[in-house]
């Protein structure tokens, strides 16, 4: 696949065919290691695996399969927040055009000031739960994901110790 890149004159730039030159290919530093290094032993030592491809795949499934089922639980759980958020704003809104309504209304500024005074205070109030109620939302999401993401810790740990048990033990058994 070439990358290419728009110049001003609308002509495009294939970085595959710009032609390097053969200083500049000479000088690779990152070239010249790998042509100097032999990588085959550092692997020298390692004549089998210290645990079965299948098991290891397998866990690593399964490792997967947390994570999407803990981002499914988040995401669920972040749709509830955003919700109730709206419900929260959709309250506060009415809450304060009634306060607005109230404010137009006949009356002597001392009845004006005392019915606001309550209707503020039951606004206040209602705004604190709600606040209350999105931090529980918010706390019961992270402990339900986090505690998919610990079970399967626990499990994988458990699945290394026994797999390299099952090839230390197979390694006796040969010797």
């Amino acid at each position: 696949m070439a990358v290419c890149f728009p110049f001003p004159s609308k002509k495009t730039f294939n970085l595959l065919e710009f032609p390097m030159s053969q200083k500049s290919a000479q000088s690779n530093p990152f070239t010249d290691f790998i042509s100097q290094s032999d990588f085959s032993k550092l692997f020298e030592n390692f004549k089998t695996m210290p645990f079965e491809l299948k098991d290891f795949l397998e866990t690593q499934r399964k490792n997967a399969q947390a994570l999407t089922e803990a981002q499914e639980v988040a995401f669920e759980n972040i749709q509830t927040i955003a919700q109730r958020q709206t419900e929260i704003l959709r309250q506060m809104v009415e809450d304060h055009s009634n306060l607005a309504r109230e404010l137009l209304t006949e009356g002597t500024p001392e009845e004006k000031i005392s019915k606001n005074a309550d209707a503020f205070k039951t606004a206040y109030e209602r705004t604190v739960k709600s606040m209350k109620e999105l931090s529980d939302i918010i706390k019961e999401s992270n402990d339900e994901a986090s505690e998919i993401i610990n079970k399967r810790v626990s499990a994988t740990l458990t699945e290394i110790k026994s797999a390299l048990a099952k090839t230390t033990s197979s390694k006796k058994k040969a010797a």
